[in-house]
């Protein structure tokens, strides 16, 4: 667990540093951290063997479309090429990790002033469940980042294709269609507005609770996500991650001038429907935490907002984001007993 602390402390002193020179590049170097991290680890990680399992299960072309390995075509295809290549899955692994991190880095130091604060957020509230662990949905929710600008743009063509070809990926790609819905086609949030939309939620999220009303329309695969209670056990409105997105985002919402920054307005609009489907889908925590994990992303975004605004005094405001950043790393990571799937660190550097 000390290296995931030690590099945690790395981000935080190269993030001062970008602070005190005003230096973007220094992203550039959190970003190789963390792509060397994830990239060059041994069976670290929660999902690690399903995917090398995946990997070594593809034998021919016919796999990658025959529906007989549980992962979408996109994916498989690019475990095929990298077969066909006669690579291996650790080879695979790394360069996944280098697209997905680079991705990421390079969105950030185009689109905010701080990158690095972001990387370090990102580092903290993120990277574990995704970037070693469900590394499709990492790659997904990264790739459709790139669909923003199509968004407010109002080329409904263009983001279509950007999230069908993420839903090669995964599946869950395609519920940001309702971020295209809910930008162009939705008023702004004004509080009625907000108080309408947790209402309604509360109310389906009622229904969910209810299968039998809905489960003839469940595709037989996504059966066991609204009947096993391993999947099923939710705790709904007492969710943390729930009362923590929605701490951040009333925070935002009602101490910073968010609604006003057109940019950082638009991903708090886009946040918000991360707690609208947690909401929604009642107790059955996994297909909830699924389906919003591509709106949550943009906690990266609106948190650093709130936090670096949350005074007059901007010194202040960079010890309190610091501070907070360090809180969350120790709840999401540590005190959730996570740490255990990541523990101990093995890497192929030193193999």
């Amino acid at each position: 667990m000390l290296v995931y602390i030690f590099i945690f402390m790395i981000l935080l002193l190269l993030s001062t540093f970008e602070i005190l020179f005003k230096n973007k590049k220094i992203v550039f170097i959190n970003g190789s951290v963390l792509a060397a991290l994830a990239g060059f680890r041994y069976r670290s990680g929660y999902d690690f063997n399903n995917y090398s399992n995946f990997y070594d299960e593809l034998n021919n072309i016919g796999d990658v479309f025959n529906g007989s390995i549980d992962a979408e075509s996109g994916y498989l295809f690019l475990n095929y090429l990298f077969i066909k290549l006669g690579l291996n899955f650790y080879t695979f692994v790394l360069f996944f990790s280098i697209i997905s991190i680079g991705m990421l880095v390079f969105y950030v130091y185009k689109n905010t002033s701080y990158p690095s604060l972001i990387l370090m957020y990102y580092y903290a509230r993120f990277f574990f469940a995704r970037d070693m662990g469900q590394i499709r949905a990492s790659f997904v929710s990264i790739l459709l980042l790139y669909s923003l600008k199509y968004i407010k743009k109002k080329e409904p063509i263009k983001f279509l294709l950007v999230v069908l070809f993420a839903s090669t990926f995964h599946i869950t790609a395609l519920i940001f269609i309702l971020a295209y819905l809910f930008k162009n086609y939705f008023p702004q949030l004004d509080k009625k507005n907000v108080l309408l939309l947790l209402g309604a939620t509360v109310v389906i999220g009622v229904i969910v609770q209810i299968p039998n009303l809905y489960l003839w329309a469940v595709p037989y695969r996504y059966i066991g996500y609204f009947t096993n209670p391993t999947f099923t056990g939710g705790k709904w409105l007492l969710n943390p991650v729930l009362l923590m997105q929605m701490l951040i985002f009333l925070g935002a919402y009602l101490f910073s001038d968010i609604q006003e920054d057109k940019q950082f307005a638009f991903y708090h609009k886009i946040y918000f429907l991360a707690s609208l489907i947690l909401i929604s889908f009642g107790d059955l925590a996994t297909v909830g935490g699924r389906l919003s994990s591509p709106f949550a992303t943009y906690e990266m975004f609106v948190a650093p907002y709130f936090i670096l605004s949350f005074t007059r005094n901007k010194l202040l405001n960079v010890f309190l984001f610091l501070g907070f950043t360090v809180v969350i790393f120790f709840i999401i990571f540590i005190f959730s007993g996570d740490y255990v799937f990541f523990t101990p660190y093995d890497t192929l550097l030193f193999e």
